[in-house]
C-alpha cells in the first residue's frame, strides 16, 4: 500500500437545522439516552398513527463527562405535528414504551429484535438496554412539566409572494397527480362553543371508523391573517381540538409546497388513511406527482 505522506488534517462537519424536538437533557449516559428515546418512539408508533422512523434519535455528548443530551426530533421541515400529538398523549405513549421495553417476548437480557433493536438503529445497538429504559421511565412517572415558551423563529429571507388561490391550486394539482381523490375544498366543521367553526382548505371524509376525517390547512399564505398572534393562538386551539376528536390534521406551509421531501411526508400521512401503508410508501418513494416551481 502506498502512503500519501501528507499531514492529517482535522475536518469537522455540521448541519444548521431547525426542527421540532423533545429533549432529555443531562441523561446519565448513552445507554440511558438511546434506550429511552428508542422506547419512546416505538411507544409513539404504537399509540399514534406514525411509523418509528417518522421521528429520529440524536444523542449529543459533552466533553469530559458521561452525561449526554438525548433528542427525539421531527425531520420534516416545518414539523409534521407528531411531537405535538405525542405530548398531548404523553401518558399513553410512556405506558406503551414501558410495555415494549419491559415485556420483551424473548425475555432478552438487554435488547433484541423483538423489543428495541431494528436494522435502522444498528449504529447504537451496543447502547440499547430495555431494562434501563423501563426503569428510568417508571422513575420519571411519565409526567411532563412546562418550562417555557419557545419563541417563533421567522425566516431570514422574505417568502415568495403567493396568493391563497395559487397555493390551493398548486396543492390541488399535486393531490390529483397522487391519485388522492375524494377531497372536499373549504369544508366547514362546527366545533361548537367557544371555538366555533373551522374551514380546512381541503377535507377528506372518513373511510373507516378509526378516524373522523383528514383536515389539510395551508399556513402562512396571508401575512395579515396568519401573522396575527391571536389568530395563531386560536388556530392552535382549534387544531388541538380536532385532534382530540379524532381528526387527522395536516399543516402545510408555503415553503413546504416547494419542498418535495416535505410534501412526500404529508402525502404519505394522507395515503396511509386512504390507500394503505404500502401504496402510501410508493407515493413517498416515487414523487412523480411533484409540481416543480416552473410548472
Amino acid at each position: 500500500m502506498n502512503r500519501c505522506r501528507k499531514q492529517v488534517e482535522n475536518v469537522g462537519l455540521f448541519a444548521d437545522i431547525i426542527a421540532d424536538a423533545i429533549t432529555l437533557q443531562d441523561s446519565a449516559d448513552r445507554e440511558e439516552a438511546y434506550s429511552v428515546l428508542e422506547s419512546l418512539r416505538l411507544g409513539g408508533a404504537d399509540v399514534l398513527d406514525m411509523e418509528p422512523d417518522d421521528l429520529q434519535v440524536l444523542v449529543i455528548g459533552k466533553p469530559g463527562v458521561n452525561t449526554v443530551d438525548a433528542i427525539l426530533y421531527d425531520p420534516m421541515p416545518g414539523g409534521s405535528g407528531l411531537l405535538d400529538q405525542m405530548v398531548e398523549r404523553w401518558g399513553d405513549v410512556v405506558r406503551a414504551a414501558i410495555s415494549i421495553a419491559g415485556d420483551c417476548p424473548s425475555l432478552c437480557a438487554a435488547a433484541c429484535v423483538d423489543c428495541l433493536m431494528t436494522f435502522r438503529n444498528s449504529f447504537y445497538h451496543a447502547h440499547l438496554n430495555r431494562n434501563t429504559a423501563a426503569d428510568r421511565m417508571r422513575q420519571w412517572s411519565g409526567v411532563l412539566t412546562f418550562s417555557n415558551d419557545i419563541p417563533q423563529r421567522l425566516p431570514s429571507q422574505p417568502a415568495i409572494e403567493m396568493t391563497v388561490n395559487d397555493a390551493e391550486e398548486r396543492l390541488r394539482l399535486m393531490l390529483e397527480r397522487t391519485g388522492l381523490h375524494g377531497y372536499q375544498p373549504q369544508q366547514q366543521i362546527d366545533l361548537g362553543l367557544p371555538l366555533g367553526s373551522t374551514t380546512p382548505d381541503f377535507f377528506y371524509p372518513p373511510t373507516t371508523e378509526h378516524y373522523e376525517g383528514i383536515c389539510i390547512y395551508l399556513d402562512g399564505m396571508s401575512r395579515e391573517l396568519h401573522g396575527n398572534p391571536e389568530r395563531q393562538k386560536r388556530d392552535r386551539r382549534i387544531r388541538e381540538e380536532l385532534r382530540n376528536r379524532g381528526y387527522e390534521v395536516i399543516e402545510i406551509t408555503h415553503a413546504q409546497l416547494f419542498d418535495c421531501d416535505a410534501m412526500a411526508q404529508s402525502f404519505y400521512r394522507i395515503g396511509r388513511f386512504l390507500l394503505g401503508k404500502e401504496s402510501a410508501r410508493q407515493l413517498k418513494d416515487a414523487p412523480i406527482w411533484f409540481v416543480a416551481a416552473a410548472d
